[in-house]
């Protein structure tokens, strides 16, 4: 299938069909769930609770990187930490439809934390530090090691090329980064660039360990009292503070939020705080890759019609003031 349609042939017939070659039996209820780099529905089971398909990105995750993550959520489920694992049909979670890898996970109905609640805040500490403590003993074979400079570098140059992943196929020139910013943009990643590598040389953890990597708000859910940790599609071996930094949302005065998350978290692991040195580092990539994800996944409809407000000369305006501000910020957590 040719990355620049993975998803074209994703036709309510192909979702339930595909559903349907598991064993199930759908009620052809679909509901599109909010997910923009897989496909991810909520399908209706004659007699029976709804279930969640996710279909992969094709050319992303190879079969052994997604089976990989399928093994950690079942050993987690297992341990008791509150995780969604697949849905396991004849002793298998990975399936493949019209050559598209897609699994299907319980449904789980609650709601995403607040963003300044100190006593969640403790709670999403606790649930990550257990999560890690379970994770501590079985680093990541197959999946990704997290690499700040050279992921930096690799966004970076994307957007300054205008392309887009697949292909190298190029963006419409109103899209693209515009020229005469192109020049303050490479000074700006510079600064920022060295930054990052002055906090990295000045600490490094010896041992990477296996995180989910992208535990933001939307990726917890508060179910019957406890929060779930969501969606590992980004799970790789990091540094704890990756999954902690996310949730600090003041940036007046963070340190009452950072207290409580900490807390939490060494009910569970002891806490290194050299590690806040790296959260600054964490936060530039954060800010390039997401432009560097939008304009790498331009090919794709879905992208263009949530994200119409892409590659406007007041987007790169903003994009670049957000570094700035990353620049003006630095430190702030770790004073």
């Amino acid at each position: 299938m040719s990355a620049t349609h993975s998803f074209s042939s994703l036709l309510p017939d192909v979702i339930l069909d595909a559903v349907e070659s598991t064993g199930l039996w759908s009620d052809s209820r679909i509901y599109p769930l909010n997910s923009y780099e897989n496909r991810v529905y909520q399908i209706g089971i004659e007699d029976g609770t709804p279930v969640i398909a996710k279909f992969y990105r094709p050319e992303r995750w190879n079969e052994a990187q997604i089976r990989e993550e399928h093994q950690t959520l079942a050993k987690l489920e297992e341990a008791g930490v509150p995780v969604v694992a697949p849905l396991t049909f004849n002793g298998e979670t990975l399936f493949r439809h019209n050559e598209m890898f897609f699994c299907l996970s319980p449904r789980l109905v609650g709601q995403h934390p607040e963003a300044d609640n100190l006593d969640q805040l403790y709670q999403i500490g606790e649930l990550i530090g257990q999560l890690h403590q379970n994770l501590s003993t079985t680093p990541f074979e197959k999946r990704i090691n997290v690499s700040p400079l050279s992921q930096m570098d690799e966004a970076a140059n994307l957007i300054l090329s205008g392309h887009t992943l697949f292909g190298q196929t190029e963006l419409a020139n109103d899209l693209q980064l515009p020229e005469k910013l192109k020049a303050t943009y490479k000074k700006q990643i510079q600064i920022l660039r060295d930054k990052c590598e002055a906090s990295i040389k000045r600490y490094w953890p010896s041992q990477l360990r296996p995180i989910h990597g992208d535990s933001h708000r939307s990726n917890l859910m508060l179910h019957n009292g406890q929060f779930h940790l969501l969606d590992f599609d980004d799970c790789q071996n990091g540094v704890a503070v990756q999954d902690l930094w996310l949730h600090i949302t003041q940036t007046e005065n963070p340190r009452q939020q950072l207290s409580e998350i900490i807390e939490g978290y060494e009910a569970y692991l002891p806490f290194e705080n050299r590690e806040l040195d790296l959260v600054d580092v964490f936060k530039c990539v954060r800010v390039i890759n997401y432009a560097a994800w939008l304009q790498s996944r331009w090919h794709d409809p879905a992208f263009t019609k949530a994200f119409a407000w892409f590659g406007s000369e007041d987007y790169w305006l903003n994009h670049l003031n957000e570094l700035k501000n990353c620049e003006l910020e630095w430190g702030q957590i770790s004073r």
